[in-house]
């Protein structure tokens, strides 16, 4: 059967389109832009507070955009009200200051998120100092942060903070991940359960193990909750970095000009995604979560929260470079991170570094240790964004 030629012209073309596509796709030039985060409406409110010399920290609550689209192709309006730190140096009375947010990990912990990077304000804990939430934050910052709360630290020196918790963390956390907190940190009254020898504390252990898996596992469900919903749940939570960025670049002591990201591990993830695709943000430093996608293992649940199907499909991890240069970023990963070999690092890193084209706005280092942000990894981050940001 002869084929008319308008139509083979037609199918040509479509062809070419095709290939044309798929040859940008192999490049990491496929655009991709997520819904912008925004807050529903400037409602900020004031929990609680706490000075602490030299800056303020404020417990929040805010309201984020929850709306997402039915498979009926209606899209259904919904909201949400999340809580944050916000820390204020005692330097925002004389004049705008730059501003950080702050991206905690994840850890394969849930019962804190923001209490990973702020010391928790004691008098909104049920418990105070004594509560769980504030043993386990002071617990994480021994184990990653040498002892130090780092968002206290960098607010201390000049910045404006704010923390909040990525969901499925946190405040935002299940009841059994709290659960499981009450009994690793020990309620007033008990034992430590580092002390304790008893059946009773056997059994808690039984009882932690079990907590902790289903939690763990749990995140399966959250993520098929919100593909239920349509929504990719790594990019719900980019959203809500975003509407973090924007309302924090709406106070009136901070300088919008002046706003960057900072992320340890899943927050590092967070941190170049978010720096990518929000404007608002002028640099950022992101610490320990980066790699070769051909080094890297997606089968387990800790990924879920990171997983951007889209981008997985035809980009490389350091392929976020197209969307990042030519804008400051700080990529740092130590020499013998047990998650992040250094080899697959150093072959991200080169990606990275041919999407920058030469340009000095990238800069990615090694380490001496682990996944870890000890004081002298937490030297280079302040020097960094005191060059960039400029504290005054």
């Amino acid at each position: 059967m002869k084929i008319p030629v308008r139509i083979f012209s037609i199918v040509i073309a479509a062809v070419m389109l095709l290939w044309v596509s798929v040859v940008k796709m192999s490049a990491g030039e496929r655009e991709y832009v997520p819904d912008a985060g925004r807050s529903v409406r400037p409602d900020m409110v004031v929990v609680a507070e706490e000075d602490r010399g030299d800056y303020v920290c404020k417990m929040v609550e805010f309201t984020v955009d929850d709306s997402y689209v039915n498979a009926r192709g209606r899209k259904i309006r919904s909201s949400e009200k999340i809580k944050a730190y916000l820390l204020v140096p005692d330097t925002a009375e004389n004049g705008r200051c730059p501003a950080l947010v702050m991206l905690h990990d994840h850890g394969a912990r849930f019962d804190i998120g923001k209490e990973k990077l702020v010391r928790p304000i004691a008098g909104v804990l049920p418990y105070g100092t004594d509560d769980h939430v504030y043993r386990s934050s002071d617990q994480w910052t021994h184990k990653y942060f040498d002892g130090v709360h780092l968002a206290d630290s960098l607010a201390a020196s000049g910045y404006v903070i704010f923390v909040t918790d990525a969901l499925y963390w946190g405040e935002r956390s299940s009841a059994e991940a709290q659960r499981w907190s009450e009994l690793m940190y020990a309620l007033p009254g008990h034992e430590s359960l580092e002390g304790d020898r008893t059946l009773a504390a056997r059994t808690r252990k039984d009882t932690l193990k079990a907590l902790h898996k289903r939690v763990y596992e749990g995140q399966r469900t959250m993520y098929s909750a919100q593909s239920d919903r349509g929504v990719i749940w790594a990019e719900k939570i980019l959203r809500d970095d975003m509407a973090s960025v924007r309302l924090l670049a709406s106070l009136p002591y901070v300088d919008p000009s002046r706003v960057g990201a900072f992320g340890f591990s899943m927050g590092a993830h967070r941190c170049w995604l978010l720096s990518a695709f929000c404007p608002e943000v002028k640099c950022g430093v992101a610490l320990s979560w980066m790699t070769s996608l051909e080094g890297y293992t997606d089968d387990h649940a800790s990924d879920l929260s990171m997983r951007i199907q889209p981008m997985r499909d035809y980009m490389d991890f350091g392929d976020i470079g197209v969307y990042l240069t030519p804008k400051p970023m700080l990529f740092l990963n130590g020499e013998s991170d047990h998650l992040f070999p250094k080899e697959m690092v150093r072959k991200a890193f080169a990606k990275l570094h041919a999407h920058y084209k030469g340009t000095q706005c990238l800069r990615t280092e090694f380490f001496e240790g682990g996944h870890h942000c000890g004081k002298t990894v937490q030297k280079i981050i302040a020097d960094y964004f005191d060059v960039q940001l400029g504290v005054k």
